[in-house]
């Protein structure tokens, strides 16, 4: 009989330990993803806020206002280096010299092909011309692509001096 109660709480003593370190696990993979959650988590007006110094831009634009849009997106991808999805992609349809440019995306932590691409398209936008910037939004409301397309027949009037 003594040997069986001994058992007994032995068995108790395992059943108490498993079961803690079953608890323990669960508020392990709570806190983590509620951490993870908050972090990625933007309010919708700090989701408005960020994309207002993009979507100014959008629609009919002349080149100097475009080349100030990427100065804009190259200084928040070089700020949100590790938020991803707070940096948008530029696609560029220059149609004057028959190609297309796209920024791509940043690609775990390393942005330089992406600034490269965006320094690319910059140095293609012409400041005499008037190009057309479309906004495309991702599902959680930020901005994922700019689409900037030259368009030939609204070329700007050069300045002239009196």
């Amino acid at each position: 009989m003594e040997n069986s109660s001994k058992a007994l709480i032995i068995a108790g003593a395992i059943i108490i330990c498993v079961l803690l370190v079953a608890v323990g696990m669960f508020i392990y993979n709570s806190a983590g993803s509620s951490i993870d959650d908050s972090m990625t988590a933007m309010s919708t007006s700090e989701i408005e806020a960020h994309n207002s110094e993009y979507t100014m831009y959008d629609g009919e634009q002349t080149g100097s206002n475009v080349k100030s849009l990427i100065r804009i997106i190259i200084s928040n991808a070089n700020l949100n280096k590790d938020e991803v999805a707070q940096i948008p992609g530029v696609y560029f349809e220059d149609f004057k010299n028959k190609k297309n440019l796209d920024s791509g995306l940043p690609v775990d932590g390393d942005s330089s092909a992406y600034l490269d691409g965006l320094q690319a398209i910059q140095s293609s936008i012409d400041v005499k011309h008037k190009y057309w910037v479309e906004v495309n939004y991702q599902k959680n409301g930020l901005i994922d692509y700019i689409n900037i397309s030259y368009d030939q027949n609204n070329l700007i009037e050069p300045m002239k001096r009196n």
